[in-house]
């Protein structure tokens, strides 16, 4: 069976949309979100829908507590013969027998969609063969993370990053996988001081939480071993705070980071040891991945040091997008060496050993009125090292003065008890003029109590976007 994934939070038309798109036949749904699936089933291709109830994983004195509560509304399961509950499901398997398959290469096993942040979500196909190569690079990357007890799962498994980081590798491993299946970042760093796990991994934001709690206050945390920060740009700063942070409370260990996207099935570079774990970096290749900087208009490869498009092949390479061909070839192309590439979409650099820098999203570079282009990413982490911004995020807005080109516009979150003000605006913009030339600072300024996520904690410059048009 070919597993497709998505998101239950999602509205139902999107559901409908990714179950018809897939052709899938059997959904397994978490009966909170039952009610969703009965307005719709009819009109895709399901022929069996499976119902577990969320309070089967509960401990008694919770379950009797949600079934007075939030458990009253919840659908009761439909007669029709569409639908089956998990304890059906379990009894009509218990004289089943399922025949192996012999192998065959590129077996298509999941599809996961893509985050969507900058642009449409599309649906990637990952292969046996991809995900398979992934346990493997990452065996050879993090060996640490194969050794200890057990791993803190806070990762959804509708992304790639958790699909194999957080479900694959921990049972690849032997490790017992502590699963949190509604998890909210304010509450990480008591799930991390009653969990004591040896792993986890998530969102950068995700980290700054738990380094910025009061919780660890005369706590240890030495039991961490491995903390891996995926899927979103890392600021220099947060990254040194962090660290300090940690080691201040008995982790020997840094922050390990990586980049990569869901179409390699993951991860492509790793900070495998500190040698390359430098401030700012996301490391280098994994052993079977290839890494390249390209001229994005001439895909020539550049030298070290010169900042062009981040391309990448190797056996984690996805088989394409589900039934679009057409962004299937946007993204997979082959160059002059034979070879097919993953283009990323990504701006950055690779130094003479090998570490790779990642600038900014090709999507997100801003043109400016005057028709001068700007990268989000340098305004942000400079705006972000003010001594009063605890963190900040830039987009383009339209300009009210011009049709052509956008507005770079920062939105601020400034530290507890740091007031909001026009005086303070004045001095992070002098601030990033001392250390920006000034057509790459922004041209304006909003503060905000905290910067909008998207469901699995990376920034939401859409919304931002949207917020302000």
């Amino acid at each position: 069976a070919v597993c497709n994934i998505i998101e239950p939070r999602t509205n139902a038309d999107l559901i409908k949309e990714r179950i018809k798109s897939a052709n899938s036949t059997v959904l397994i749904v978490v009966d909170i979100f039952l009610n969703k699936i009965i307005n719709i089933a009819n009109e895709t291709s399901l022929e069996r829908v499976v119902v577990v109830p969320l309070s089967n994983s509960m401990p008694y004195f919770t379950k009797v507590a949600f079934s007075l509560t939030k458990g009253r509304e919840i659908s009761d399961i439909p007669k029709e013969n569409i639908y089956l509950s998990w304890q059906k499901f379990i009894e009509l398997g218990e004289n089943f027998s399922v025949n192996e398959t012999t192998y065959q290469k590129n077996m298509p096993v999941a599809i996961i969609y893509t985050g969507g942040t900058t642009g449409i979500s599309k649906g990637a196909v990952l292969s046996n063969d991809c995900l398979t190569a992934m346990v493997v690079e990452t065996y050879f990357a993090a060996p640490r993370l194969f050794t200890g007890k057990s791993f803190l799962e806070i990762m959804p498994p509708f992304i790639a990053y958790g699909l194999v980081y957080g479900f694959l590798i921990p049972f690849c491993a032997g490790l017992e996988n502590k699963l949190i299946p509604v998890f909210e970042p304010k509450n990480f760093a008591k799930l991390v001081i009653k969990q004591r796990p040896n792993h986890v991994i998530g969102v950068p934001s995700i980290f700054v939480s738990l380094a910025n709690s009061k919780k660890l206050n005369n706590c240890r945390i030495d039991f961490l071993t491995s903390m891996i920060a995926g899927g979103d740009k890392m600021l220099i700063n947060t990254e040194e705070h962090i660290n300090k942070v940690f080691k201040e409370h008995g982790c020997n260990y840094q922050i390990t980071k990586g980049y990569g996207m869901t179409e390699m099935g993951s991860a492509a570079t790793f900070t495998i040891s500190d040698e390359c774990n430098i401030y700012g970096s996301v490391g280098i290749p994994l052993i079977f991945t290839t890494v390249k900087i390209v001229n994005p208009e001439t895909y020539e490869e550049l030298k070290y040091g010169e900042t062009g498009e981040i391309c990448m092949t190797g056996p984690t390479m996805r088989l394409g997008y589900y039934k679009n061909d057409s962004e299937t070839k946007k993204v997979i192309r082959e160059h002059k060496d034979g070879n097919k590439w993953i283009h990323s979409g990504d701006i950055g650099y690779m130094t003479e050993d090998g570490v790779i820098f990642i600038v900014d999203r090709m999507k997100r570079m801003i043109i400016r009125p005057d028709g001068h282009n700007v990268w989000p990413s340098q305004i942000e982490s400079v705006i972000a090292s003010h001594p009063l911004v605890l963190d900040c995020a830039v987009v383009g807005l339209k300009s009210k003065e011009s049709e052509n080109g956008k507005i770079p516009t920062a939105f601020v979150v400034v530290k507890e008890g740091v007031n909001a003000t026009q005086e303070l605006i004045n001095d992070i913009d002098k601030f990033s003029k001392r250390h920006l030339p000034e057509r790459d600072t922004a041209m304006a300024y909003q503060f905000c109590e905290k910067l909008p996520l998207t469901l699995v904690g990376k920034v939401d410059y859409l919304s931002l976007e949207k917020q302000n048009l």
